[in-house]
């Protein structure tokens, strides 16, 4: 862990076990914290930024690596998406040298390799060799590599996923020497069961998104069972897609049709606006209807906001979510065919008790009851919302619907007059 905002790693250490979904456990065994030995690192760094004493530790203390860390932002530059790839080689480099290890997970994206419409279980060839990846990076300053990133990434939608793909041709490269699985997780949801139903603590992903509109743990047990998997048996390489099941909600509008119902109980007293969703495949008239239904009634709640005065919150809030929807539109308009049949084969190899515990099946998932308790997570973990203010938000969701149609049928009206009268000069 390393050193951030002017904190050391035991200061965020003891303000991340605050958080709601350490609870239970500090409450049933509080002294396994003790257990958590913090090491000052930064992937950031070369080799880690690891003192030579604590990479002594590493290598004789290590049974299993899971590297999830990484920058995980979509609009980061093409140095920055570097970090990750030589975190990834500096971590295995390290893993080759440790006596007890037993496996290493690698944490990727189920988009790793996103140009190929059906994606298997299986390696691809990376968009650039590693090698050379890290000697464009070297060789040009900052403005220059960002001139020809366009160039490098050609149908890349970003540097997250390419550096991504690179780093898992690292892994492979590094296969025959080091116990290695790959788990790809796809989009970032909130918790199904452990440890509390709906947990989730940043505005990353479709949890993120539908609470910013409406203004993990599942995935740790597949990477758990995987590590489990290879560290327990002498087999190859194995990748997992940990993808939605076709029975599940693993659509926009499948998405959609449950969490919408469960918004409304869930409506939050922060609430801006009355909430929307809807799907379109045209650019330009999404466009349009974003500069109707985002733009001006932004700048009509701030011009209220003004008139009592307050501080104005509407327009920079919708900047900030046009802009996440920007980030993930390559993603959300597009639809793949992933293969999960390592994922299936892993759930079915563990017995009725590990499958209680490290509960990942996703076609197990009941999704209306999922998209509650998520819509409820979101409203307690992201907007800060307590539980006594339900009420509140159910009230003020029913003002925002009345003022939101309202606003649309004026916005058509004035439409409609301002083409009456530009007709009215011709006829």
């Amino acid at each position: 862990m390393r050193t951030k905002k002017n904190k050391t790693p035991e200061e965020r250490f003891e303000e991340l076990f605050n958080y709601a979904c350490f609870d239970r456990l500090k409450s049933t065994n509080a002294n396994s914290l003790k257990k958590v030995c913090l090491i000052n690192g930064d992937c950031q760094q070369p080799l880690l930024g690891l003192s030579d004493q604590d990479v002594d530790i590493l290598l004789k203390e290590t049974t299993c690596v899971i590297h999830a860390a990484a920058n995980v932002k979509f609009d980061q530059s093409l140095k920055e998406a570097t970090y990750n790839v030589r975190a990834t080689r500096d971590l295995l480099e390290l893993a080759k040298r440790m006596k007890k290890l037993k496996v290493f997970v690698f944490v990727s994206t189920a988009y790793s390799n996103c140009l190929n419409d059906h994606i298997k279980e299986d390696f691809y060839e990376p968009p650039m060799k590693t090698e050379n990846l890290f000697s464009v990076v070297n060789a040009l300053d900052d403005q220059t590599l960002v001139d020809v990133t366009p160039q490098l990434l050609k149908n890349w939608p970003n540097t997250y996923i390419f550096g991504k793909s690179i780093s898992e041709d690292v892994v492979n490269a590094a296969s025959e020497v080091v116990p290695v699985t790959i788990v790809r997780p796809a989009i970032v949801t909130s918790t199904i069961l452990e440890p509390m139903p709906g947990w989730i603590d940043n505005f990353y992903g479709v949890i993120g998104i539908v609470a910013g509109a409406a203004l993990g743990i599942i995935i740790s047990n597949c990477v758990l069972a995987a590590a489990w998997k290879r560290g327990t048996s002498d087999g190859t390489t194995t990748i997992y897609n940990y993808v939605g099941d076709t029975r599940t909600c693993q659509t926009w509008q499948k998405f959609m049709e449950i969490v919408i119902p469960n918004c409304w109980s869930a409506a939050s007293e922060k609430l801006l606006w009355y909430y929307c969703f809807d799907i379109r495949e045209n650019k330009t008239w999404n466009n349009i209807c974003v500069f109707f239904m985002h733009t001006v009634p932004a700048y009509v709640v701030d011009f209220i906001l003004i008139c009592f005065g307050k501080p104005t919150i509407a327009v920079k809030s919708y900047r900030r979510l046009n802009k996440m929807l920007d980030l993930i539109s390559y993603f959300s308009t597009r639809s793949w065919v992933f293969d999960n049949d390592n994922v299936m084969g892993l759930w079915n190899h563990m017995n009725e008790e590990d499958n209680r515990s490290f509960f990942f099946s996703m076609e197990k998932v009941d999704c209306n009851e999922y998209a509650r308790a998520s819509c409820m997570g979101a409203r307690l973990h992201l907007l800060k919302d307590t539980p006594d203010t339900i009420s509140k938000g159910e009230r003020k969701i029913k003002i925002m619907f009345v003022l939101h149609y309202t606003v649309i049928a004026l916005l058509w009206y004035l439409l409609y007059k301002f083409v009456a009268l530009i007709l009215g000069f011709f006829f």
